[in-house]
């Protein structure tokens, strides 16, 4: 067989496994409908408040630390609720005591008071400044780390919802700095709430 012939053998054999070897593209599509279902979630608010009036973001006057001295505390009841249609866990997450713009001695003092947050303690004797009693949630400084030992749960029964009351107090170590002397303190609570 003549050399030609051969190569040209070899090639149309080459050809043909090269094609033979190319895949076949198949696409399939199917189709239908169904019909359309309602999708319900529920609502749910964590307010906060003095025990009359509640509001996502409540301003805490009755917690007064303007006259604040070493040694000494300020307290007042905070009482949180849930609206809506669903209960929740909420949680504390994180606090902030310094006012904008603050001073050196803003800081100094931030730095120094001890926030405590009980529950189970009547609103009546946390505004008459008593011991502290109940559960304790948090005590410790107010800084954006702070958070509740647990979740408190808030359900809804019926039409219902349900309230917590916390005692929250600040204080000022009888220890603290001169340098904080003449500081100001602005405290915010953050609370968060997730759907059980």
């Amino acid at each position: 067989m003549p050399k030609q012939l051969k190569a040209a053998m070899l090639a149309a054999v080459l050809l043909v496994l090269f094609l033979s070897a190319q895949g076949t593209v198949a696409s399939w599509r199917a189709e239908g409908s169904i019909e359309p279902t309602a999708i319900t979630t529920g609502r749910m608010e964590l307010l906060a408040g003095d025990g009359r009036y509640a509001a996502k973001a409540y301003e805490f006057k009755e917690l007064n630390s303007e006259f604040l001295v070493p040694g000494g505390f300020t307290q007042a009841p905070l009482t949180l609720s849930v609206a809506g249609d669903t209960g929740l866990n909420y949680d504390l997450a994180g606090v902030s005591s310094v006012p904008n713009a603050p001073t050196a001695a803003d800081k100094a003092l931030s730095s120094s008071v001890v926030l405590s947050i009980y529950s189970g303690m009547s609103a009546e004797n946390c505004t008459s400044q008593q011991n502290l009693s109940g559960e304790m949630l948090y005590q410790g400084p107010a800084t954006k780390d702070a958070s509740f030992n647990s979740v408190r749960p808030l359900e809804i029964s019926g039409s219902q919802a349900s309230s917590e009351s916390l005692c929250v107090r600040l204080a000022v170590p009888s220890n603290t700095p001169q340098s904080a002397s003449g500081g100001r303190i602005k405290l915010v609570l953050n609370f968060v709430g997730q759907q059980k």
